[in-house]
């Protein structure tokens, strides 16, 4: 009886420590690890209210790096690699008329932004 005990202790044992070894599922991964491709970029959620179609430039550090064309009276996503936290501007151009930038705002990566173009591109609350 007690090679029994001692057998099914030695199982335990070795069965929590696989356990504890193994690697958990990305659900359940560390909320502050930002080695995670999510925390390392940010999205640009856009909803284009115009009926022109508009493109999009995003500006930091002195740098201009082109998003891409959202058509008039249509929704986009882009995804734009943020390792680090610093100030963004969106540049909004109209393909046929006028253009403005927006505030500058600090972004942290894993930030979710939202941009709304108005029907009445010069109703923009995002425009300075």
């Amino acid at each position: 009886m007690t090679g029994l005990r001692v057998a099914l202790a030695i199982i335990a044992v070795s069965l929590s420590s696989t356990a504890c070894a193994s690697t958990g599922s990305p659900a359940e991964s560390d909320p502050f690890d930002s080695a995670g491709s999510e925390a390392r970029s940010v999205r640009l959620m856009v909803q284009n209210m115009n009926f022109s179609d508009v493109r999009l430039f995003a500006i930091r550090r002195g740098s201009r790096t082109s998003l891409g064309v959202v058509s008039g009276k249509r929704d986009a996503e882009f995804t734009l690699d943020w390792p680090l936290p610093e100030p963004l501007q969106i540049e909004i151009r109209l393909l046929a008329g006028p253009n403005c930038l927006t505030r500058e705002m600090e972004v942290d990566p894993g930030d979710v932004l939202e941009l709304q173009i108005s029907s009445v591109f010069s109703q923009t609350s995002a425009c300075r």
